[in-house]
């Protein structure tokens, strides 16, 4: 009975270590079985192309260790390897916008990219997914690896021991995603306009480490007290897309066009097709048309700027917003058509 008992209760004890982890969720790059993407793969269609940071501090449990400090959020837009990472510290996130919005299509749907130099020192990430910048859905995580012992700075994570954590694989391969994990999510949407990646704490300390969908704490390296702490983000890869002049499932405006001010000092300008009549948001002047509301949400999602006005054949607002990543959404009164742009301010 000794014989059989200790291992049974080593497994009880130290549950997130389990017997046949290395068999759970595929393998490393360059094995059959593996789900790892090359990021010169012709399956991507697009990459990101805007969006904002929030580093988090070098070590969370020292509070002046200073935040992270390598790259920006420049760093992860376009193709993977080319700009650069930003590292995003304990804890801290990143918002990345596309320019068509992301859909569940055949297979996965894009792919997260981090600079890992080898198979086992990997550093983790979730990932969540939004069409408004308000509400974001997380994708459910596990982790398997052992948490009765700390992986040190440069230790050992292996990514078959992982499942739905961005990081899983070493550069240049990237962690694919699939949104059909939603397909019994009440109110999940059809076209996603945001990816957020949120830095893993390593730590199996209960105060401050990241748990995943289960419960369970994931261990990855950690304290990683340096610039380049947490997760260093390189790209995130569209696989699948809204084409372009698709207007499914889309109840829209004629909108001509949508002028990004390139900083806080310009205005917003909103043009409308078959309409004759200019104004700004302060002007007297009326329309035939329905009135809309406008809606700014910044990237937290609270609402920043908000205000009812007829259509017109060109909208002006002076929102003055600070630089960051907003959403803009527009809500007719009376055809109950809506539609949603996002703004990025330097």
């Amino acid at each position: 009975m000794k014989t059989t008992f200790f291992p049974v209760l080593f497994f009880f004890v130290f549950g997130g270590w389990i017997k046949d982890a290395s068999a759970q969720f595929n393998t490393i790059p360059g094995k059959p079985q593996s789900i790892a993407i090359h990021g010169d793969s012709s399956c991507f269609v697009n990459w990101a192309s805007e969006g904002v940071a929030y580093p988090g501090l070098r070590q969370i449990n020292v509070p002046d260790s200073g935040v992270a400090a390598v790259g920006t959020i420049n760093s992860a837009f376009g193709k993977h390897r080319k700009n650069g990472v930003i590292s995003l510290g304990d804890g801290g996130s990143a918002i990345l916008g596309f320019p068509q919005p992301i859909i569940n299509g055949p297979g996965f749907d894009f792919a997260v990219f981090e600079n890992a130099f080898n198979d086992s020192f990997l550093e983790l990430a979730h990932v969540e997914v939004s069409n408004d910048g308000q509400r974001f859905f997380r994708f459910p995580s596990r982790s398997y690896s052992q948490n009765f012992q700390q992986t040190e700075p440069f230790g050992t994570t292996y990514p078959d021991s992982v499942l739905n954590l961005a990081g899983r694989f070493r550069m240049p391969y990237g962690t694919p995603f699939d949104l059909n994990d939603f397909k019994d999510t009440p109110d999940f949407p059809t076209t996603i306009n945001y990816v957020k990646i949120i830095d893993v704490i390593g730590s199996i300390d209960p105060r401050w480490g990241t748990k995943d969908s289960y419960g369970n704490v994931i261990n990855d390296p950690w304290p990683t007290n340096f610039a380049s702490s947490g997760f260093d983000l390189d790209a995130v890869g569209v696989i699948n897309q809204l084409p372009v002049n698709s207007n499914s499932k889309l109840n829209t405006f004629p909108l001509i066009s949508f002028k990004n001010p390139q900083n806080a000092n310009e205005p917003l300008v909103l043009s409308f097709a078959n309409y004759s009549v200019v104004g700004s948001v302060n002007s007297n002047q009326k329309s035939n048309s329905e009135s809309i509301t406008i809606h700014i949400r910044d990237a937290a999602g609270l609402t920043v700027f908000s205000e009812k006005i007829a259509i017109l054949d060109q909208i002006v607002l002076y929102p003055n917003l600070k630089p960051g990543l907003y959403l803009i959404q527009l809500n007719a009164e009376n055809s109950k058509k809506s539609q949603s742009f996002k703004l990025l301010l330097q």
